[in-house]
């Protein structure tokens, strides 16, 4: 494996410096061309880490910068594999550089559909509308594949590829790119480079590249040329050298610990909940869902407007007319001066699942969110009962984490092959996974943490009584939860 991608007759390679992998290559005549569209530049003006940089203040880095570093490595990965495949088998009648180029630009591509301050947006306004889950709109995912598919982002692709002898380009972005399940063995391997796998380009560049732009880096050392040298093409799976297992326990502490401490900050969390709020209640003003739904009408203009800095003086543009109005450019003018509305209250309550033990959790409760409003309902029938807090009992709310120390991935992975290659490909072992997470103290987790508002916590003895409630609320619903420590 190389640290340039595989050489194709007609294109000429630039170089890109970056702080994480030095330097980065690109394809001026199909890469450059894409890069230079408003789809991607786009990107420039959406943060990484939405409001961390309210915390960390060097977290102001962008997801173009990411997409940058998703294609490296996509590039890496899907060279790996092909040349594998190549060797001790057959790539089914496909070329292997256009295979590698198409994952790359997957790998380009893969966040374009992110909304201004990215997860906050898509938890507001893509989760929360019947319409665009209707219109398979969702998620940013599939605003993305969307965006993907209109005339003017095909055109680019399938020019510049026509000019590069790869014809087929523009189809094989598409397959790998797709959310349905792909029937092309070669095709599932490629989408798992890139974010359907336990250590996807994706996910490794993010842990890498956030870690460096917070300055947590003792959390982002990630070993990720050897955990791509040593990934191996096995049936429709990659499977992992015996001898890289360590790296691969690296990457999953690496992946725990940064979501423990930069991710899930309660002071990013905090933030992130004012920013759902002023999208809501901006939403209907700045048309926010029309907006992604004329994507389907081919006309991405109106959601490419779109990013951190634009929606901002959108909104401080509203005529403040009504309540709705109002609500939105306070929370704006909170989040511009840095007035954290909100601040956890009592001692989160986290949820350890030893092996298969989630399931009961699930059973008992149906989905996290249940637990969540129950935590919220019961704090606040204790709450009116006290004439001081019961002024606050229509502003707090439960944050609830799902601390996942896998990916979420497309099937339950509950077995990791391990492999060696001479003269092919061979399994030697397998790992079962929970296990394996549970020795590396990994095991999945649920946190629940209640937030209340800031004046409440700054009366010392308001707080302390939130503080009984808090945890008595606790023990009253878990405390019959069986085979789950606390």
């Amino acid at each position: 494996m190389h640290l340039y991608p595989t050489r194709i007759k007609g294109l000429r390679w630039k170089l890109i410096r970056d702080p994480i992998y030095n330097y980065i290559f690109f394809s001026k005549e199909v890469e450059g061309r894409l890069l230079d569209t408003l789809y991607l530049q786009r990107l420039r003006r959406i943060r990484q880490l939405q409001v961390a940089y309210l915390v960390y203040p060097g977290a102001d880095h962008s997801r173009f910068q990411h997409s940058l570093g998703t294609m490296h490595l996509s590039g890496l990965f899907a060279e790996q594999l092909l040349s594998v495949l190549e060797e001790y088998e057959d790539l089914e009648g496909y070329d292997k550089s256009e295979l590698v180029e198409a994952t790359r630009i997957a790998g380009l591509v893969h966040d374009l559909g992110h909304g201004p301050y990215s997860h906050a947006f898509e938890e507001a306004i893509l989760f929360r509308s019947k319409e665009l889950s209707k219109k398979e709109l969702g998620n940013h995912e599939l605003v993305g594949l969307a965006l993907m598919r209109t005339e003017g982002f095909k055109n680019v692709i399938e020019e510049c590829s026509s000019k590069a002898n790869l014809e087929g380009l523009c189809d094989l972005v598409d397959k790998i790119m797709d959310d349905k399940k792909p029937a092309d063995r070669i095709i599932s391997l490629l989408r798992k480079t890139i974010k359907a796998w336990i250590y996807p380009a994706d996910i490794m560049d993010f842990l890498m590249r956030d870690s460096y732009y917070t300055g947590t880096r003792e959390y982002g050392t990630i070993d990720y040329y050897r955990l791509i040298t040593y990934s191996y093409p096995y049936e429709d799976l990659i499977v992992l050298d015996r001898n890289a297992l360590y790296s691969l326990r690296s990457f999953l502490q690496s992946r725990y610990y940064m979501f423990e401490t930069v991710y899930l900050h309660k002071v990013c969390r905090s933030f992130d909940y004012m920013v759902q709020l002023m999208m809501k209640e901006a939403s209907e003003y700045l048309e926010l869902e029309s907006r992604v739904l004329s994507i389907l009408e081919g006309k991405p203009e109106a959601f490419l407007e779109l990013d951190d800095f634009n929606v901002l003086y959108m909104i401080n543009k509203i005529p403040s007319k009504d309540a709705k109005a109002e609500r939105a450019k306070y929370y704006l003018k909170c989040l511009l001066e840095r007035i954290n509305l909100w601040k956890p209250v009592g001692q989160p309550i986290e949820i350890t699942f030893p092996l298969d033990a989630m399931g009961h959790f699930m059973f008992k409760y149906g989905d996290i969110e249940k637990a969540a409003r129950d935590i919220k309902d019961k704090v606040i029938e204790y709450m009116v009962k006290n004439d001081a807090l019961k002024v606050y009992a229509d502003d707090i709310w439960v944050d609830h984490n799902l601390k996942r120390t896998l990916p979420a991935l497309p099937y339950p992975l509950e077995t990791l092959r391990l492999a060696k290659l001479e003269e092919g490909v061979s399994i030697v072992s397998k790992v079962e996974v929970p296990k394996l997470l549970e020795e590396s103290g990994l095991s999945p987790r649920v946190t629940f943490t209640l937030y209340v508002p800031s004046k409440l916590v700054k009366d010392t003895s308001l707080r302390v009584l939130m503080e009984n409630i808090v945890d008595k609320v606790y023990s009253e619903t878990f405390s019959v939860t069986k085979a789950i420590t606390m």
